[in-house]
């Protein structure tokens, strides 16, 4: 795949998110893809992927991401980026984060995700089920 193809699933990946579509999110996903984020240490499927990522887009506003770099592998792409957004109780979120992605073609098979615990943590409570 070339430089430009990768560059641009890495700019539609962002782009979906922020616009909350999750069906052109769905299709970037490998029916066999695999997500591991280093705050909770668990290697996910893709349903529970797409899952954190709806239950996430729905509790926030102003999702955005910015100072996004890519650098290009020979698997895929490494992303750094902060991820800025307004939490459901109002905070204020700017998370630096990381993103290791390995494609298979024009799809991403899996997501090894960097974020700053402390920087996140309302957004995780906000998407976290409640207890009632």
């Amino acid at each position: 795949m070339s430089e430009a193809n990768t560059r641009a699933i890495a700019k539609h990946l962002i782009d979906s998110i922020t616009a909350g579509d999750t069906a052109a999110i769905e299709r970037l996903y490998h029916a066999d893809m695999t997500g591991w984020q280093n705050f909770s240490g668990r290697e996910l499927n893709r349903r529970q992927m797409l899952k954190i990522i709806g239950l996430v887009m729905s509790g926030v506003k102003d999702l955005r991401y910015d100072d996004i770099r890519v650098q290009v592998t020979p698997r895929g792409y490494v992303q750094q980026h902060v991820l800025c957004a307004t939490a459901p109780d109002g905070t204020a979120i700017a998370c630096p984060a990381c993103l290791v992605v390995e494609l298979a073609g024009d799809q991403i098979v899996r997501i090894d995700e960097y974020m700053d615990s402390a920087a996140i943590a309302p957004l995780l409570r906000a998407a976290a089920p409640s207890r009632n």
